[in-house]
């Protein structure tokens, strides 16, 4: 007669099996949601730098553009918009290139910011203030509004 066998039985390795299948089941889901939140957070990041960037650069030429010719309208893919501003006359041209680049070109062109979607540039009737939206491309991102005054040679 043999004595007790060691080891375990079919139905206990199952059971184990089971509760481990479980276990990684719900850590996998825990980092996914973790890397998630974290992805997101990054392109929310990634897009107020860009709005940084890019309200610099569009508030110091809209501050400086003749009065005459304050831009108004909509850059987006394909629809840019051109002023001019100093003395002697520069014209400066906003454009959103393919790849969601807001592109400077005074002379030369200049990435100026990434992933932005639209860039929206409105004046008060007879007013030297205006508003300035810039919306990013990323996914979570909010349109930013600024106020921008325009007083070079006076208002008008």
């Amino acid at each position: 007669m043999m004595g007790g066998q060691r080891g375990f039985t079919l139905v206990e390795v199952m059971v184990s099996i089971a509760i481990f299948t479980i276990v990684s089941l719900a850590m996998a889901g825990t980092f996914l949601v973790g890397y998630r939140a974290i992805s997101n957070e990054a392109r929310v990041i990634a897009a107020d730098a860009a709005v940084s960037e890019a309200s610099l650069w569009l508030t110091r030429d809209l501050n400086s553009a003749n009065t005459t010719s304050r831009p108004t309208g909509t850059v987006s893919a394909g629809n840019p918009i051109t002023f001019t501003y100093g003395s002697p006359p520069v014209n400066v041209t906003y454009s959103i290139d393919g790849s969601n680049n807001l592109v400077r070109t005074a002379g030369s062109a200049q990435v100026i910011a990434r992933g932005m979607r639209t860039v929206a540039i409105s004046w008060a009737p007879v007013s030297c203030y205006g508003t300035l939206s810039i919306l990013p491309s990323a996914t979570g991102a909010a349109a930013v509004l600024l106020n921008v005054s325009n007083r070079p040679g006076g208002c008008v």
